[in-house]
């Protein structure tokens, strides 16, 4: 049996994934090498860049039981108060700040904050 991941290895994962350049989408959860929503198809294996919320299911793979995304969003606070999904896709949101803020929000968590 494999050990979970902890709510910072999930969120550095998830920023990992999402910072290369194009690597990361708005509007989806997911997207493949062709710009195709891939959200609804089973995406792991297939996809290229990511929303917020899709890194994060992809860095928790088959662990993924939303801990990260709750934490998260708390981190966030006010600025979530419409979801992630709402965060991740506001026109002024840019792939270096998402990127920031789960690299925030991990070391939070890696000293115990929240």
């Amino acid at each position: 049996m494999t050990q979970l991941k902890t709510v910072a290895e999930v969120l550095d994962a998830a920023a990992d994934l999402i910072e290369p350049e194009g690597a990361w989408t708005k509007g989806a959860f997911a997207r493949d090498i062709s710009g195709k929503d891939t959200s609804l198809f089973g995406y792991r294996g297939k996809a290229v860049c990511w929303c917020l919320l899709g890194a994060t299911q992809e860095a928790a793979g088959d662990d993924d039981d939303g801990v990260a995304d709750h934490f998260f969003a708390q981190f966030l606070g006010a600025a979530a108060q419409d979801g992630l999904a709402c965060w991740n896709d506001a026109p002024e949101r840019t792939q270096a700040e998402v990127v920031a803020k789960l690299r925030e929000a991990a070391e939070l968590a890696r000293q115990g904050g929240l």
